[in-house]
């Protein structure tokens, strides 16, 4: 599990979350455009957490973070305020320990800048959602606070994991997501909604973390579906001439 940190503002965060990290197992560290340069406060807190701020690999995009994840996960104190918003339908943070710790894929989990988080866009281009459950009258937690509760549920859950399976890759589910593409348009769907409805299978297969085994099963009816509307297509084209 990698841990990317998006335009950090303040160098004693970034600190105090490599020494969670230290604390709980983990070791890759991913800065994207800080705000802050790393100095004095920063080596202070990360106390003996030196080493991952010395290996911290600094990016100037997202796309540049995360290019070889299979997963990408996106954290918010701001989850969609109607069943509508796709976007932003989360998963608990328990939920998402329990679902993710048994993969073997490598995953990318996301944290916003301290001022204002993680923006939709950037939320939209990831696979799974994730909120910690707060206070309703005051949710937003300091964003050292919020990566030490994530690895420390991450770490739990990967005690108690028993086994591992194997979840289907990046360039498995794109491909099932394609199929999808081409069946809602052969369909008829509007070509407004095809985007929408295959967002929401992305959402579905993101949160179920199917395997490859189970995503190549799929294809099978779907590309036999295609290749039957097509091949009606072309039988009544002739008829009619």
């Amino acid at each position: 599990m990698r841990v990317v940190l998006v335009e950090p503002e303040h160098d004693g965060n970034v600190g105090l979350i490599a020494r969670s990290m230290k604390n709980f197992g983990f070791s890759e560290l991913w800065l994207v455009n800080p705000k802050a340069k790393l100095g004095l406060e920063a080596r202070a807190l990360a106390s003996h957490a030196q080493d991952l701020l010395a290996k911290a690999r600094v990016v100037p995009s997202l796309e540049d973070a995360v290019k070889d994840c299979d997963y990408t996960i996106a954290t918010t104190a701001v989850i969609g305020g109607s069943p509508s918003n796709i976007r932003r339908k989360p998963l608990t943070l328990k939920e998402f320990a329990q679902r993710v710790v048994k993969m073997k894929t490598r995953a990318a989990i996301l944290f916003g800048r301290e001022s204002s988080g993680l923006t939709n866009m950037e939320i939209a281009r990831c696979d799974l959602v994730v909120t910690i459950p707060t206070n309703s009258d005051y949710g937003t937690l300091n964003i050292a606070t919020a990566v030490s509760v994530t690895l420390y549920e991450l770490q739990e859950a990967r005690r108690k994991a028993a086994g591992h399976f194997e979840t289907a890759d990046k360039e498995a589910r794109q491909r099932l997501l394609k199929l999808f593409e081409e069946l809602s348009e052969e369909v008829c769907l509007p070509k407004h909604r095809i985007p929408l409805v295959t967002k929401a299978l992305s959402n579905v297969l993101s949160r179920s973390l199917i395997t490859n085994r189970e995503a190549s099963l799929m294809m099978g009816p779907i590309r036999r579906a295609i290749d039957r509307i097509r091949l009606n297509g072309k039988t009544k084209r002739k008829q009619a001439t």
